[in-house]
This record gives structure tokens, sequence and C-alpha cells, in this order.
């Protein structure tokens, strides 16, 4: 009897041996499912919620389906022939033409599209996809501005997805020569940043990561595909010296000029240096340093020192530390939890899988919640459009230009008026108007919320010409103390001037 009571529970538990190691073979890719699903579903659920960003991502899809140069959209000085992101807005022109999209369907697909590329891009490069999905996380606890920037569809995060290729591309070339594919790829990489974002300058910036951990040979390759690459990438315009040029006047002419920091955009404002961020980096360096497997030297590499540097210049510039530092960091964060998960559990775990779903899901719960309403707060925007009856009269005419010093007014507008026929005084960049207007514009940041400063635009207005004011960036109690012209409430916010006695008919 007993012999017949044991036989049929060992041949029960043979039997399920293999079903038990049928599943472990499948955890490694079920691992990467979940890690890719995760990466899909956080952009989806994002946009999902009728998300727009607030700025250039609008005027970026404006001009893709205008069809127009900057010089028929904005009053401009010539000093600024070439489109400054061509590749961009030819990238967006095709996805209008083929799909006909119009500019929210194009918004649609650049935030979406951007942020997956830009967080998967990593993946290839890593053995286990959790710690890079662990770094996300990071990220979206200890410096959400972060995440946030991810969402704004805007073509820099094409040339932060190619920062992030190139420094794990080169981290293990300390004194080895760069294969020719890799040399190939770094250029290929660089060129189509420049031509797609036209920053050709930022992807110089990883040489100071080389040069700070004593890499100078991989400094020197790296210099030389750098200068090929943008070379090659500025002469896809068809001016590639005179690109190399304006690239440089825009970028100079963005700090030009101001004599308060209010004056200039939020990303160039200091950083702060960001302490909770420097907190869970501090937390993973000592994780990490338990282990018996690390050595002092691991902080020593391009990624590491790319950080530190990006750290260091966003004290002065906080873009420095959110495209370059921060984004390094992670790098970092990401190949730590890698290497640490690899030496604690097997890559056919059940627990390995068990907590890659847990991150995934912390991950998409803390980068999808509409904190704040930072992804439904626009739904309740007004806009200023031609189709508008109430309208009527009171927007800028044919050939006419739309005065204001409010750059929010040239996005929601341009965005909602792709092909009206009047120009902006003030676009998405103060370096690319004409003297006598961004003289007006730095005396009404100077002089806030006194109207007074809008005086000079007033006297050179036509009947064509509107004013537009927002009442909170203005403040605004009631229509402008300006007596010169007549006013109208048109949207929340929004105040239209013109001068008396024509209604535009």
């Amino acid at each position: 009897m007993i012999s017949e009571t044991v036989a049929p529970r060992v041949e029960s538990a043979e039997s399920t041996a293999p079903t038990q190691s049928g599943i472990a073979r499948y955890v490694p890719l079920l691992v990467w499912l979940i890690a890719l699903l995760s990466l899909v579903l956080i952009p989806a659920k994002i946009v999902g919620y009728g998300y727009l960003p607030a700025d250039d991502a609008l005027r970026h899809a404006a001009k893709a389906v205008s069809g127009k140069p900057w010089q028929q959209i904005l009053v401009m000085s010539n000093e600024f022939p070439i489109d400054p992101h061509p590749g961009w807005h030819a990238v967006l022109g095709v996805f209008h033409k083929a799909l006909n999209l119009n500019t929210d369907g194009l918004v649609t697909l650049a935030v979406a599209g951007l942020m997956f590329l830009v967080m998967a891009a990593p993946l290839p490069w890593l053995r286990r996809p959790e710690g890079w999905l662990a770094a996300l996380l990071v990220a979206a606890v200890f410096d959400p501005r972060l995440i946030n920037r991810l969402t704004l569809g805007r073509p820099y995060i094409f040339t932060m997805t190619c920062f992030l290729t190139i420094l794990l591309m080169w981290r293990r070339r300390e004194n080895e020569r760069p294969t020719p594919v890799e040399v190939g790829v770094t250029v290929a990489l660089i060129a189509l940043a420049s031509w797609i974002h036209g920053s050709w300058y930022q992807l110089g910036l990883p040489l100071a990561g080389f040069v700070l951990c004593g890499w100078w040979r991989s400094a020197v390759y790296y210099g030389v595909c750098w200068v090929i690459g943008t070379i090659v990438g500025c002469a896809f315009t068809g001016h590639p010296f005179q690109f190399l040029y304006q690239c440089a006047h825009v970028l100079l002419g963005a700090f030009g000029e101001f004599h308060a920091s209010r004056e200039l955009v939020t990303e160039f404002l200091p950083s702060g240096g960001d302490p909770t961020m420097l907190l869970a980096i501090t937390a993973v360096l000592l994780w990490r340093s338990r282990s018996q497997d690390w050595s002092p030297r691991q902080i020593l590499n391009p990624i590491f020192m790319m950080g530190v540097f990006g750290w260091l210049l966003g004290l002065k510039v906080y873009r420095f530390w959110d495209d370059w530092g921060a984004p390094a960091m992670l790098l970092w964060i990401g190949i730590q939890v890698n290497e640490g998960l690899s030496a604690k559990l097997e890559p056919s775990s059940f627990r390995r899988l068990m907590l890659t779903a847990g991150i995934a899901a912390a991950l998409f719960l803390s980068t999808t919640v509409d904190l704040s309403s930072r992804y439904t707060g626009n739904l309740t925007n007004e806009y200023l459009r031609e189709d508008d009856p109430t309208l009527a009269g009171w927007l800028p005419e044919k050939g006419g230009i739309m005065y204001s010093a409010d750059m929010r007014v040239f996005y929601d507008t341009f965005f909602k008026n792709p092909h009206a026929d009047w120009r902006y005084v003030l676009g998405f960049e103060p370096g690319l108007m004409l003297p006598e207007d961004r003289e007006v514009l730095r005396k009404v940041q100077w002089n806030y919320g006194d109207v007074r400063a809008y005086e000079p635009w007033i006297q050179k207005m036509r009947p064509a010409d509107r004013l537009v004011l927002r009442a909170s960036s203005a403040r605004l109690n009631g229509a402008p103390n300006l007596p010169m012209l007549e006013w109208k409430y048109a949207v929340s916010d929004v105040w239209i001037g013109r001068l008396p006695g024509h209604n535009g008919q």
C-alpha cells in the first residue's frame, strides 16, 4: 500500500517539471514584452487625455501644414533666411500629406512618437530592460520635470535620443578604436539630428564626457565623427555653411539683449541643483558600492561624467541639466540597476518577471496620472479662429500684422490658423525679431503690467493690424487703458485692439 501511494506522487512531480521549465524559458521574452508594452501604453494614455503641449509642438505642426516659409509667417530679420528646423518640418509634412493629418493630428503623432522613441532607445543596449524601466521610474518620482519634457513633442527629443544612443554605443571605447559600423552610425545620428533639430552644436557635448574621464583617444575619434556628421546634416539644407552660422547666431540671440531673467523662457533659467534627483543618484551610488563587483572607477566613465557636466552647467541654464545631464544620469542609473539585478536574479527567474511587472505598473501610473491637470489643462483653452463669426472684423486682415508680446498668442493662434494671411511680430524666438520690435518687447517685459510700453507698436499700426494682449500676462482687470484703440474681449483672457472706426469690412 505504501509503494502504491508513493509512486503516483513521484510520477506527478516528474510530469510537472517540464511544465515549470517551459514557463521559465519564456520569462526573458515576457520581460521584454512587458517593457515594450509599458513604453507604448504610456504615451498612448497621455495623448488619450486630449493632451496638447503649450508651445513649440504647436508651431511645428502649423508650419508643416501651412507650407509657407517663416518670412511669410513672422515679421523677422533678414539675417535668418533658412528654416531652423528643416528636417522636422519635412518629416511632419510627409505625415500631413500621406495621412491627411491636421495640426492636432500632427501634434498627437509627435508627442506619442517622440516619447516612445526616446524611452525605448536604450533598450537594445541593455541585457535587462527592467533596469531601464527602474531608471525611468526614478525620474518620474524624483524628477517629474524630465518626464514632462519628454511629452512636449519637440525635435530636441530626437536629438536626446541620438545622444543616449551615442553614449551607450561609446561607453566601452576607452582605449579601443571604434568599429566602422559604430563610426557610420554615429555620423548618421549626428547628421540626422543636425538636419531635424538644427542645433548641431549640442551633440558636441559628449566630448566633455570623454575629456572629463580622460578618454582622449575616444574624444578625438568622436570629435571627428561630430564634425563630419554636422557638415553632412547641414548639407541636407542645401546651404551647409550658412546654416551652421545661422544656428549659432540664433543661439547667441536667444541669450542676448535682456535685462532681467524674467525676460527669458523657463528652460534658460538656472536649475537650482535639483536636490531630489541628487538624492536618488546618491542612494543608487551607495547601494552599488556595497556590491562585490563594484569599483569606484565605474563613475569614471563618459556617461556619469556627462551627467556631472550637465548638472554643473545646469546651475546656469536649466536646459543643460534637463536635456543632457539628467538623461545621462538616468542611463547611469539604468546600467547600475541592470548590473545589480543581473547578479541577484537569474534570467528565467519568476521573481524577475514579477519585479518587472511591478516596476512597469508603477512607471505607468506615475507617468500617466493627471497630476495638477498637467495633461488636461489644455482642454479648456479657447483659441482665436478665423472661422469664428464672433471675431469677424477683429482678427488681422489680409497682409496685416498681429502685434503681441506674449509667445502663447503666437503658438495658439498659428496652431489654429496655419493658412491665415497675416504675420506675427513675435514668434517662437525674440532673436528673430526686427531690432526695433525686439526693443518694444523688452520694454514690455521690463515694465511688467504697464500697457504704455505698447505705444510704439500702436503708433505704427495700420488698419489691417491688430494688438493682442492676454489679461493674465499684462495684468489687466478690464479693457486695456490704451484709448488709441477700440477693444474687444475675444476669448478667455484675450483682448484684441484695432484702430478706431475700422471694423475690418
